[in-house]
């Protein structure tokens, strides 16, 4: 606007940009600024809902996975030992036993007799097949007067390869020995070699007996089962992983061992509950803070909160803390489990106290904090209640879905009416510039014909 009223007065001296410019600035005080403090305030609204979106969904997640009965399945173990481990599933029943006199069970290991090379024949004079039996299953390995070692190896994996493992070892500089060994522990494990042909060689097979070819190779480590003690009670297993006893209890024998006890412990993982209940106070105390900063006024402090008198916010610091503090109709409440509010409204946990309770009635606490089962009805637990609260706020059609979308629809009128305003005050004072530079010219042309005539005035008063 300046760029166009520059000339202003220059003519008269009477009309002049300044005046336009302190009418135009006076208008605008009166007429956009209060239009940009209301888009300034709902900038910040838009910004504290986001804020507060953000607490709320912390807080929720909290909420949530106290309000699963998943968290309640959770076991821990103890006692294991350089003998034992033993792990459980979740939903484990607790329980305690004992495991003692530990023997490892053990693969089937066999080597041949020495051969010179990897590429030494394992057969002469003409083929036929090579039977390897472990576990109940048999395998046909054909050979030739061919073969070398190391193919041997290859076709035993390719056809047994799911039970017995073959390898070729090199024991010295011109020592090559197979290597038999049963994928799987325990007695049924054995692993027996047949030859139907004849011709293998005898650091595989001995001819002692043509009539049933049987293996040679040495028994480097022999096929056992697993012992060991349970509650006092010998039990045998083919494996060293046990899970057999107990419907999700996992033992696994670590070594042969006759004077280790292992002393087994399954309980409810009450830690892992008390650190989401830890993180829930944390969150509980972050959110009240900010709900308290939102919408309350400090006089004194000359601090006003954003969302001072809002009815919907104020809303929701209430209603949490009410679930937070209830006493439900079996008498339970979670002060009882180690959470106070001081004076002030800030939460507190004591580990200790949490504990303590759960520990005393570990299906009664979970039931109150997820869900309770009474007289054949389920009841929300405390959580559970606080979870479904939560949803209202940040579900997809919650409150504060709703505060968002209002509060940016406001934020898109308000902007909108500012640029409408603009548009006229603009118009208006473009309007009202072309006419104080027309009257200004008006004026110009008036004081120049003034001063011509004044002059003549003053000649013929000069003259007489």
């Amino acid at each position: 606007m300046s760029g166009t009223i520059n000339s202003l007065g220059i003519g008269s001296g009477v009309l002049t940009a300044d005046i336009i410019d302190k009418l135009k600035s006076r208008d605008t005080s009166l007429l956009i600024t209060p239009i940009d403090n209301k888009i300034t305030l709902q900038q910040q609204k838009g910004q504290a809902i986001g804020l507060l979106d953000s607490l709320l969904s912390s807080f929720q997640s909290s909420v949530s996975s106290l309000s699963d009965d998943a968290l309640y399945q959770g076991r821990s173990t103890s006692g294991s030992t350089s003998a034992v481990s033993v792990s459980a599933a979740a939903g484990v029943n607790v329980q305690s036993f004992s495991i003692s006199d530990t023997k490892m069970a053990l693969n089937d290991i066999h080597q041949s007799g020495a051969f010179s090379s990897t590429i030494a024949p394992v057969a002469s004079g003409g083929s036929g097949t090579m039977t390897l039996t472990s576990g109940g299953l048999s395998f046909g390995v054909d050979y030739t007067d061919t073969m070398t070692l190391e193919e041997l190896k290859d076709a035993i994996n390719l056809q047994a390869g799911d039970k017995i493992q073959a390898s070729v070892l090199q024991v010295g500089a011109s020592d090559y020995r197979l290597i038999l060994r049963s994928k799987e522990t325990g007695l049924s494990e054995k692993i027996v070699t047949t030859d139907s042909g004849g011709f293998l060689d005898q650091k595989l097979i001995t001819y002692d007996a043509l009539t049933n070819p049987t293996g040679t190779m040495q028994e480097v480590q022999a096929a056992e089962d697993a012992s060991f003690k349970y509650n006092g009670i010998t039990l045998t297993r083919s494996s060293n992983v046990v899970t057999d006893i107990t419907p999700g209890v996992t033992i696994n024998l670590l070594q042969d061992s006759t004077s280790i006890t292992s002393n087994i412990s399954i309980t409810q993982d009450v830690d892992t509950i008390a650190l989401e209940m830890s993180t829930l106070v944390k969150s509980y105390n972050t959110l009240m803070s900010q709900l308290k900063d939102m919408t309350t006024t400090d006089v004194e402090a000359g601090k006003v909160g954003i969302f001072n008198g809002d009815n919907s916010i104020n809303a929701i610091g209430r209603e949490v803390t009410r679930l937070m503090t209830s006493i439900n109709a079996q008498g339970n409440s979670l002060a009882l489990y180690g959470i106070d509010l001081d004076e002030t409204g800030a939460m507190s946990f004591k580990t200790s106290t949490f504990t303590d309770k759960f520990n005393s009635d570990a299906v009664a606490s979970s039931e109150f904090f997820s869900n309770i089962d009474a007289d054949g009805t389920t009841e929300d637990g405390v959580f559970t209640k606080l979870n479904t609260l939560m949803t209202r706020y940040t579900g997809s059609n919650g409150t504060l879905t709703t505060l968002t979308e209002n509060s940016e629809a406001e934020l898109k009128s308000l902007t909108a009416n500012k640029t409408r305003s603009l548009a006229l005050l603009e118009a208006r004072y473009a309007s009202m510039t072309a006419r104080f530079a027309a009257y200004d010219s008006m004026i110009s042309r008036m004081n120049q014909q003034f001063g011509s005539l004044q002059q003549q005035i003053d000649a013929q008063a000069n003259a007489d």
